[in-house]
């Protein structure tokens, strides 16, 4: 099993540096510093390419994750991207662009950006993040990574529990989506009974964003990070499981161990 470091972790969480957050504990510090929100769909669409342009001519393959809401846009961003990179949408997305770097050993970057709603009217908090990925015999692996795409709402979040828990009876963290009163966990609601034990009193939930603030696609990513970190600091041992959801039909669910 090929094993991978995340490295060079920058950005923009909710307003605030990567950095800062991290230098903090992984806890924003005040409320997340919002932006006036556009006007129009064409003013949020030029955001969203200016932040977009900036990861194009790198020197490594780089998988570019951006909203759901932009999955109807697919054939524009293929086309801006031009063949630099690779574009993803939704919490997901981020599941599959692992993956497919997972199968290519190759290092790798990966890139999310989102704006999400302001806790004040009329306003917008915004996202982006960037990981690299470098191939190790110590790191992180992927002992499963899963994407229901059925992009007609009849995702089978049950079947894709079952087959994680095949893998992993009883994980150490259950790493979930959003901060956990944000209505980011009403898919799984349904699912319950197929967590098992994972609904245990000794799997401890995880909600990475619940410290800053919700993140959109970019707090997937972000969750990623914070489970490598986790382990390499010792707070986890693992395996650990991610689930990548959000009101996109699809769904990812991983399960990922970690040595050194």
């Amino acid at each position: 099993m090929v094993r991978w470091r995340l490295t060079r972790a920058e950005g923009i969480l909710a307003g605030t540096s990567l950095d800062d957050i991290l230098d903090n504990g992984g806890v924003l510090t005040g409320a997340p510093a919002a932006v006036p929100r556009h006007d129009d769909h064409a003013q949020a669409q030029a955001w969203l390419e200016q932040q977009f342009r900036g990861y194009l001519g790198g020197e490594r393959p780089t998988w570019i994750i951006l909203p759901d809401r932009e999955r109807g846009e697919r054939h524009l961003w293929q086309d801006l991207a031009a063949g630099q990179v690779e574009v993803g949408f939704g919490r997901s997305g981020v599941t599959l662009a692992l993956s497919q770097i997972n199968r290519l050993q190759a290092p790798a970057t990966l890139v999310a950006i989102d704006r999400m709603p302001g806790l004040q009217p009329l306003t917008e908090v915004e996202s982006r993040m960037r990981v690299d990925l470098d191939p190790d015999e110590a790191g992180l692996g992927l002992m499963l990574s899963l994407v229901d795409g059925r992009t007609d709402g009849s995702t089978d979040l049950t079947g894709l529990l079952e087959q994680a828990r095949a893998v992993v009876a009883e994980p150490e963290v259950l790493f979930l989506p959003g901060t956990g009163s944000d209505g980011s966990l009403d898919r799984l609601l349904p699912a319950l009974s197929a967590l098992g034990n994972w609904g245990g009193k000794d799997v401890r939930w995880e909600f990475a964003e619940a410290r800053i603030g919700p993140l959109g696609t970019v707090g997937s990513l972000f969750n990623w990070y914070w489970m490598h970190e986790g382990f390499r600091l010792g707070d986890w041992q693992g395996p650990v499981v991610m689930m990548d959801m959000d009101t996109s039909p699809l769904v990812g669910v991983s399960v990922a161990d970690y040595n050194g």
